[in-house]
């Protein structure tokens, strides 16, 4: 793992972690850090060639849309309940914060997000509130917004350990900073898509419970 500079995440070194991650993301590089769900590959950048950075490290169109996570603050956590509470119910709450990407149409966000979330180069926005804690301290360095995607190849599944996230994107070539936090064998987040007053879900995930 030659080339990228990684750091160890445990209580001894949080602080340390923290800030470089911070330092990192806000002078444009890309790290790959642990979620609450998989290993991501994050970038603080909304421009067209930051974007196609992520994408090409997954073997991705230069334009492929990416989801943004964004700090728990109440009023967003509060609007995501609103939105999908009519399909998800109570479950909504072991999701946001947590393993929900939701998907809608930028009108629809009001204005809960970030400013530069709102001028993503995309007609609907997907957002995700992470739940972890790790993960907030930095987004809330970063402005309460980073934009990232799961670090794996496009159509190939998510590797649980750090090393072998590394291995699968081919030395991950362009990562200024990756972070291990062990292993991440969670799922996926689920995905809900909401346009044209339609709700469904994109992409399932085990905390739905059976009934999805």
């Amino acid at each position: 793992m030659a080339g990228i500079n990684i750091l160890k995440l445990d209580e001894t070194a949080r602080a340390e972690v923290v800030t470089r991650t911070a330092e990192v993301l806000l002078s444009g590089g890309i790290v790959i850090f642990p979620t609450d769900t998989v290993y991501g590959l994050m970038v603080h950048g909304t421009d067209a060639q930051q974007l196609a950075r992520l994408n090409a490290l997954k073997g991705r169109s230069p334009g492929r849309p990416i989801a943004a996570l964004a700090a728990p603050g109440a009023p967003l956590v509060e609007h995501m309940h609103k939105l999908v509470g009519s399909l998800l119910g109570a479950v909504t709450d072991k999701l946001i914060p947590g393993a929900l990407t939701v998907v809608a149409d930028r009108a629809a966000w009001g204005n809960t997000l970030p400013e530069p979330l709102m001028s993503l180069p995309y007609s609907r926005i997907g957002v995700r509130i992470p739940g972890h804690a790790v993960l907030q301290e930095i987004l809330a360095r970063c402005g309460g917004w980073l934009m990232a995607t799961s670090a794996n190849p496009e159509g190939q599944p998510t590797q649980p350990s750090l090393r072998e996230v590394i291995a699968q994107l081919g030395g991950a070539s362009g990562v200024e900073l990756a972070v291990d936090g062990g292993l991440c064998e969670s799922e996926p987040s689920a995905v809900v898509e909401i346009s044209g007053g339609q709700i469904r879900i994109a992409r399932p995930n085990p905390l739905l419970g059976t009934r999805f």
